[in-house]
């Protein structure tokens, strides 16, 4: 069904917009992260990170993107912090470019060329050397040189005709034997052409966008490649009536002269020795869109522009964790300590922490912060929150997790640049007395070389660790009548305990919850 160019573009800015829920393939959105994670970084975010983040639930939130292409590039981005700042810079200048609907309009239009699911196989393409050798395309040429020469040769000794006969046997077996096989190969440059016309719709925008500066010449090599590619297209769909013979010229063509094998061992050795202009228009078509997601999301979140200093604190005004409904926002403000958190469960402690992550990852990453002022240097993000047994692994939680915080003690020591360490109730799988004398230890250790963000139930912790953190609590109010959280960060330990009033709250018998209470005075008198 035809449809015009301002209803395709209605249609773009109400997602923009309002984007609706959609599947995501996460598997394939990671493809291209996956395919240069290798690759030397400032840092990249590790799994364990991303989980404890929810980093899959952040990236669906800011996905306002068009193209599969600028999915991949999105993820990408917000799995590999920078330390750059005029990156980022660019990146927000490009980000506040596309809030013009003007602007913005243009760039959706051309970057709605890559929307089929076949392009997130470009990935595989775009470090060289992905495409494999096939056996007999090296040989074609030869072969139908071969034909010919035997063709030509019959008129003065027809019994060559008999070698050609075997040659057009030969050369109909290779072509379907293989065709299949071609097929599956070229699967990855099926979609240069699309990239090749987005890439060169954007470009012809002349916009200020960092990323399209210089795609002309990438482009002039993408374009030498996409006619070849695009005659291996045009095989198997099988025409209307009226093209029919032409259809059927081509296809005795293709097998007579062997041109897919050819045409792909040609397309083959381009590809690798220009996957380096291919990426580059990739990830200008990838960063276009990353920036016209962002926008979206600015216009759907309040936000900041990060300011990234030298000193080596955190000052956070209004910070929210976006992928919390109603979060209700905090500050922080930490010169040289870092910080000890403590309160009940459910007080708002893992979704503060969350915050501050989030807030310095998306400061790094899209020079965007839930929050209204962020003031911090760059920082490589890592944090233990949810860490989960490795019982099929033969480990115990405990020691899981002691592997895990060793990890991110030689990560400090390395002395690679700073880091934000956000650490949940260390070593909750041992005793009291060994979890507070391990987690003062480490906490210790790993603050001079980094900002830790901690929280403990162990309320003995903030003398031992003073005064190189600094005590904040999140508390409850519980009453006969009402039990309710006010979600504030506030500063100094915590100096009530409800954990108990809660289970008479939760209506536990009177008994038990008499019994708890006479135990806790006995402790408290023994100490």
């Amino acid at each position: 069904m035809w449809t015009s160019t301002a209803d395709r573009l209605a249609l773009l800015e109400a997602e923009w917009h309002a984007p609706t829920p959609r599947f995501r393939n996460l598997p394939l959105i990671a493809r291209y992260h996956a395919a240069v994670a290798a690759e030397p970084a400032y840092h990249r975010l590790d799994d364990q990170t991303w989980n404890d983040l929810n980093g899959d639930d952040l990236f669906a939130l800011l996905d306002g993107t068009v193209s599969r292409v600028g999915q991949q590039c999105l993820y990408h981005r917000l799995r590999s912090p920078l330390n750059d700042e005029a990156a980022l810079q660019d990146f927000d200048q490009a980000a506040g470019l596309f809030a013009d609907a003007a602007s913005r309009g243009k760039a959706l239009l051309a970057l709605r060329r890559l929307t089929s699911p076949q392009a997130y196989y470009l990935p595989d393409i775009l470090t060289g050397g992905a495409l494999p050798a096939l056996p007999w395309t090296a040989a074609a040429p030869a072969l139908v040189l071969l034909l010919l020469a035997s063709v030509a040769g019959g008129f003065w000794q027809p019994a060559l005709w008999l070698l050609s006969g075997g040659l057009l046997v030969l050369h109909s077996v290779l072509h379907f034997w293989y065709r299949a096989r071609i097929a599956g190969s070229v699967r990855p440059m099926l979609q240069l052409g699309t990239l090749y016309r987005s890439g060169r719709g954007l470009a012809r925008l002349n916009m200020p966008v960092a990323a399209l500066r210089g795609l002309a010449e990438p482009l002039g090599r993408l374009g030498s490649i996409v006619n070849k590619v695009a005659f291996l297209q045009a095989d198997d769909q099988l025409p209307s009536d009226l093209a029919m013979l032409p259809w059927l010229l081509l296809q005795y063509l293709k097998m007579t002269l062997l041109l897919d094998f050819i045409v792909y061992h040609n397309c083959r050795r381009q590809v690798e020795q220009h996957f380096g202009a291919i990426r580059a228009v990739y990830e200008a078509v990838g960063y276009v869109d990353s920036a016209v997601a962002v926008a979206g999301f600015r216009a759907r979140h309040p936000h900041c522009v990060p300011q990234f200093t030298q000193e080596k604190g955190l000052r956070l005004t209004g910070a929210y964790n976006p992928l919390v409904p109603g979060c209700v926002p905090n500050d922080l403000a930490v010169a040289e300590a870092s910080v000890l958190l403590t309160g009940s469960n459910m007080s708002g402690k893992t979704t503060f922490m969350r915050a501050v992550g989030l807030n310095t990852l998306l400061a790094q990453t899209v020079a965007t912060c839930p929050a209204t002022a962020y003031a911090a240097p760059f920082r490589r993000v890592v944090s233990s929150i949810n860490l989960a047994d490795s019982l099929t692994e033969g480990k115990s939680y405990y020691f899981a997790e002691a592997e895990t915080i060793l990890d991110f003690i030689r990560a400090a020591e390395a002395g690679t640049g700073g880091y934000l360490f956000i650490l949940d109730e260390l070593f909750k799988g041992t005793n009291t007395v060994e979890r507070i004398a391990a987690t003062q230890a480490v906490l210790a250790y790993l603050q001079p070389r980094s900002l830790v963000v901690a929280s403990t139930h162990d309320g003995e912790l903030g003398a031992l660790l003073a005064p190189a953190f600094t005590e904040y609590h999140f508390s409850e109010t519980v009453t006969d009548t009402e039990w309710y959280f006010d979600y504030l960060l506030k500063p100094g330990p915590l100096r009530t305990r409800n954990a108990i009033q809660l289970l008479a709250r939760a209506g536990y018998p009177a008994s038990i919850v008499q019994a708890a209470q006479a135990v806790t005075h006995r402790l408290e008198a023994a100490d």
